[in-house]
């Protein structure tokens, strides 16, 4: 898991865009070492940046090339020296995938590969502007949880909840919180849970108590029965003085006692804002049955052990459904007993190995994956937690590592066919080679029985319009099949959905509910009937979906995909492919509005964590928190009762991942 070549100190990687007004602008390199410091020409510069060089692109100081996706080699045009200034090599790429936007579309990992194929790693630096954005920038600042002004001191006291509650009516309030609540018998067992997990995110004393109450203390009784029909996973809080009863529906009894639990937390850490109830009544449910949030493990791999932290996360947010997306491009992350060489060969990047480095990995071997008793150990505390684990796939495109594993899913001759969108050749499966055909079946059967849960998503985006375009198999399949343009040439739309309806049928006979990206209604698309589809690039995507006739989950780019930068400052990380989204902005979109007569049509809302730039546990916390909390009061609270300037002052009360750990 862990990179283990350490850093050459005296090497330095400096990067800076400059405008020249072309289309993307040009970017210098500039490695720098200590003065003297010489290698020969036959030196290798190895990077791995976001904002690539195109193919056939004439460098200036340099020569390319190889590129796979992110990674590039680049050749000096002769042997090496470090001036009196330390500055060993400068050279310019004129001409760029797309104009960066952020100091993360730079370089984010770099290393020398020396005569002897040994690499030596050197530091990156974050991409820097030119001079005049660079003035300019020099007045901005970027934004930040911490600087999320919080609402002033309310003149009233205020209930410590998030997501905030759907109605609450609360008529006198306690003059300081109680030191513990004390659960009678019927209660015990889940505040156990609630105190453990309080105990992972929190330091310091617990909410509950199961001994019996004193005057003094607060006593919790659990009325009994679905009390004039409480929805499956609502709850109701009644406030008597020292006294708090609890009615629940089926699934409600989890969401109460966290509810209790923050309300608790929040009067004793900040008594000045809030309070705990005397007098009154919350009476609470979820807006949406899907209360979702994506984790990508394949760009940047997180441990067992911090899944389990970033699941207890969602849980105090009451989000209840944890997309798990385990395969990409970048690495195969879940055990297959079937083909034990996709995580053996695709769950590793390095200098050398079948996958090479990305997204700020470098030379030393990189990755990891999920055993399946680890998995069944996850599900074990998600179940606990009241989360469904949805894993994810993702076929037919996003399958470089799993091509890279199982050489017997390459047509050699497909290579000729068109580049994904983050520039992959040749990483969709061939429908044309029998071997894809038992892999989808293998695959999909085997996390059928794996994950219990009632959802899984087979991926289905991405797949680049003409990636099968030189592939002889996949030709004479689509020819045999009937899956022709109007021209009567292949059609990979075309067949790409007939492999998704495929893995429908598997997963359907499996007893599961399919889901897909959006990119799954094209090409005749998959049954609207038995698949539940994820509108991602757009809220007008989930429209058009809903039009087709799908039942739709909202995670649109431009406000609830948490990888793209809270602002339009060069120094906030992010990508802005969807714009930029603030979390005041991720708060203020309403999922249901959006989609307006066919609101019927949605499921639910989610957010979307891709790694790409996730490189630190301090990166991860400034990009995903407050937004996740945004997303989960959109999911729980209906609009009419959330409240931006409240919202400044709860997210506060909110855990994060732990900064003292690797973000892996």
């Amino acid at each position: 898991m862990a990179r283990g070549t350490m850093q050459n100190p005296d090497l330095v990687l400096r990067s800076r865009w400059i405008d020249d007004a072309s289309p993307t602008g040009r970017i210098e390199l500039r490695l720098m070492a200590a003065p003297g410091t010489s290698f020969p020409a036959s030196v290798r510069l190895a990077y791995t940046g976001l904002t690539r060089i195109p193919p056939k692109t004439e460098l200036i100081g340099a020569r390319y090339l190889a590129r796979t996706a992110n990674y590039h080699e680049l050749a000096p045009l002769g042997p090496l020296t470090a001036d009196d200034r330390g500055l060993l090599w400068q050279l310019t790429i004129p001409a760029l995938s797309h104009k960066p936007n952020h100091c993360t579309d730079g370089p984010s990992s770099a290393f020398l590969i020396l005569p002897d194929a040994s690499p030596l790693e050197i530091v990156c630096e974050l991409l820097q502007p030119d001079q005049k954005l660079a003035r300019k920038l020099a007045e901005q600042t970027t934004i930040r949880a911490s600087t999320i002004r919080p609402e002033r001191k309310a003149s009233a006291p205020t209930i410590g909840m998030l997501p905030l509650a759907n109605n609450c009516a609360i008529s006198d309030w306690q003059a300081c919180a109680p030191v513990v609540l004390c659960l009678d018998e019927a209660l015990q067992a889940a505040g156990e849970k609630i105190n453990a997990l309080h105990g992972r995110l929190f330091d310091g004393s617990l909410p509950f108590t199961l001994t019996a109450a004193d005057k003094t203390e607060c006593s919790i009784s659990l009325l009994a029965g679905n009390e004039n029909g409480l929805p499956e996973a609502g709850y109701r809080l009644v406030f008597s003085g020292a006294q708090i009863s609890i009615a629940v529906g089926k699934r409600g009894l989890h969401h109460a006692l966290i509810a209790l639990a923050q309300i608790w937390r929040a009067a004793r850490l900040d008594p000045d804002r809030f309070a705990f109830p005397a007098e009154g009544i919350i009476e609470d449910w979820p807006r949406h049955y899907w209360r979702g949030m994506h984790l990508d493990v394949s760009r940047q791999f997180y441990t067992a052990e911090t899944i389990k932290a970033f699941l207890d996360c969602l849980a105090w947010h009451r989000l209840n459904h944890f997309h798990w997306h385990l395969s990409d491009d970048e690495g195969w992350r879940l055990e297959s007993r079937i083909y034990p060489h996709l995580t053996e060969i695709g769950a590793w990047r390095g200098h050398g190995l079948a996958l090479l480095p990305q997204h700020g990995s470098g030379a030393s071997r990189y990755g990891g994956f999920y055993s399946q008793a680890q998995v069944r150990d996850i599900l074990a505390h998600a179940e606990s937690l009241d989360i469904e684990v949805v894993p994810e796939i993702d076929v037919p495109g996003h399958c470089h590592a799993a091509m890279m594993a199982l050489p017997e899913l390459i047509d050699p001759s497909a290579m000729a066919g068109g580049a994904s969108v983050q520039g992959y050749v040749n990483n969709a499966l061939n429908p044309g080679l029998g071997a894809t055909w038992l892999f989808l079946e293998h695959i999909f059967g085997e996390v059928a029985d794996l994950f219990p849960g009632r959802h899984v998503h087979m991926g289905g985006d991405e797949v680049a319009e003409q990636a099968w375009i030189g592939s002889r198999a996949a030709g004479s399949w689509a020819r045999a099949k009937g899956h022709l343009d109007g021209d009567g040439r292949p059609d990979c739309m075309k067949m790409q959905a007939a492999m998704l309806r495929f893995v429908v049928d598997q997963l359907v006979a499996a007893d599961k509910k399919p889901l897909a990206w959006q990119e799954a209604a094209k090409g005749g698309g998959v049954d609207p009937e038995k698949v539940i589809l994820m509108a991602w690039m757009n809220a007008q995507s989930a429209r058009d979906l809903a039009k087709e006739g799908y039942q739709v989950i909202m995670c649109p780019g431009e406000v609830y995909y948490l990888d793209m930068a809270q602002s339009s400052n060069w120094w906030e990380p992010g990508l802005s492919w969807a714009g930029t989204s603030s979390p005041e902005q991720t708060y203020r979109f309403d999922a249901s509005a959006s989609l307006g007569a066919s609101k019927d049509q949605l499921v639910g809302i989610q957010g979307g964590i891709w790694s790409e730039n996730l490189t630190s546990r301090a990166r991860f916390n400034h990009m995903v928190f407050p937004r996740l909390s945004a997303i989960a009061e959109s999911a729980w609270t209906a609009s009419e009762n959330k409240h931006w300037p409240s919202f400044t002052a709860r997210q506060s009360l909110m855990p994060a991942l732990p900064e003292d750990g690797d973000i892996r």
